[in-house]
Formats: C-alpha cells, structure tokens, sequence
C-alpha cells in the first residue's frame, strides 16, 4: 500500500489474464475513511492500514463487477457497502445503502457515470482535485481508455457520461483498473476524449 496524494491510498493486485494491476483504494478526509472497491489484502496492506491509522466508516462499490474482496474488507470492518440505487440491485448486496448523483459520502461527491453499468459511480474529492473512478475509465501503464465494448452495457451512454469529466477541476486521476494519473490528469483525460490519446 502506498499514499498517492495526502489522503489517498492505494494498494493493488496484479491480474495475470489482464496484464495490470486492479486497485484498491482507501480516501481519508476530514468526515471520514471510505474504503473503495477493495482488491485482496496481503499481510502488508493490512499492517500499513493499521500503523497508519486507517479505520474505514464506509465501503464504496463504484459498479457491480468490483465487489471484489467486499466480504473479506467486511469481516475485518463491520461498516455498511454504499452504491448507486440503480446498482444495488444487479449487485446483489443485501442492506445496502444506496446514493445517487450528487450525494455526498464522507464529503466526496458522487458523480453518477452510467454506461459500463448503469449504477457506475466515480467519486470526486474536491479539497485534493482528485477524480476516482471504477471502470468508466482505465488506465493499463497510465494509458487511458474504456473496458472492451462487449464488456459496456450502454457504450454510447459511457461515451456521454465521460464527457461530464471536462466540467470538473481535477489534478489526479485514480482508476480501478491500471495505474494512477498523478498531475494534470485533468488535460489527459480531455486529450483522450478529443481522440487524442
């Protein structure tokens, strides 16, 4: 696990078909420690979390294909899994509680991004400009792009709600797939959606 940004932690697990790592992350602000799409934890990570104080409130699930490691993260903590009211049901999350566009958890905004699922959210931090989305975008060796199109439910909805990005102040980018843009990630993701990547 490592600190990306004051607040922002990361910790990864390398999928072998894929050939990149897919991100675990947790954001610690001022109104609480949110923990997001959690990838398995090693001995290491856990022993990080502790020392260095990290204590989650709440589990964020960006879309319905990151539950990843939920059951493990929630035996360790006994905090409730948050995601969009049109996810919960495809995700198939007992108790869930659910949000929609422009709720806030823990003071990130929920920026609802349909079209890889139709509850995909991302959340933005805007005291560190930082964007954290789950697959509306990847970034294999900081490359951006989208999951193939047979993997979106509603690709042109994808390409819609991504250009919803170009309104927001962001510096740093963080994906659930692939590799963290750190710096000007704002002008990267503009470039990628102009077609040029």
């Amino acid at each position: 696990m490592i600190q990306l940004v004051e607040g922002a932690y990361a910790w990864s697990a390398f999928s072998p078909d894929k050939k990149f790592n897919f991100n675990g992350h947790i954001l610690r602000t001022s109104e609480g420690t949110v923990i997001v799409d959690p990838v398995a934890f090693s001995a290491d990570d856990l022993a990080y979390i502790e020392a260095a104080g990290l204590r989650p409130d709440a589990l964020v699930i960006t879309n319905r294909h990151h539950l990843r490691e939920r059951e493990s993260a929630l035996k360790r903590w006994k905090i409730p899994t948050i995601l969009h009211e049109a996810e919960a049901e495809g995700a198939a999350v007992a108790s869930a509680q659910t949000v929609k566009n422009g709720d806030s958890i823990h003071g990130l905004v929920c920026v609802h991004l349909p079209g890889k699922t139709p509850g995909e959210i991302a959340l933005y931090w805007p005291p560190r400009r930082l964007f954290l989305v789950g697959d509306a975008l990847i970034a294999p060796y900081g490359k951006l792009g989208t999951v193939p199109l047979d993997k979106q439910a509603d690709p042109p909805g994808l390409k819609k709600s991504l250009e919803l990005l170009r309104t927001y102040d962001f510096d740093h980018l963080l994906v659930g797939d692939g590799d963290p843009l750190l710096g000007d990630a704002k002008s990267a993701v503009v470039a990628y959606l102009d077609g040029n990547p």
